[in-house]
């Protein structure tokens, strides 16, 4: 009978999870069919997102800046 042998298995180095990039179409495909809406519904969701990204503003740590300057 053969048994698991860990002397013979190759462990692949870990590599995180890849980011990749959909279109505009995929992405909304992925939202319908994620949260079970329709296509004008993902594409407003999307919209939604987008809108609030563009909103953010970056984070600052003030006071960091503040002991920066006055060094």
């Amino acid at each position: 009978m053969m048994g698991f042998n860990s002397k013979n298995t190759k462990k692949e180095p870990y590599s995180p999870p890849a980011v990749t990039k959909l279109t505009p179409e995929q992405a909304q495909q992925l939202v319908a069919d994620r949260k079970n809406c329709s296509e004008e519904e993902a594409a407003a969701f999307l919209e939604s997102l987008r809108q609030q990204l563009q909103n953010e503003q970056p984070l600052n740590d003030t006071k960091d800046q503040k002991w920066k300057h006055s060094a």
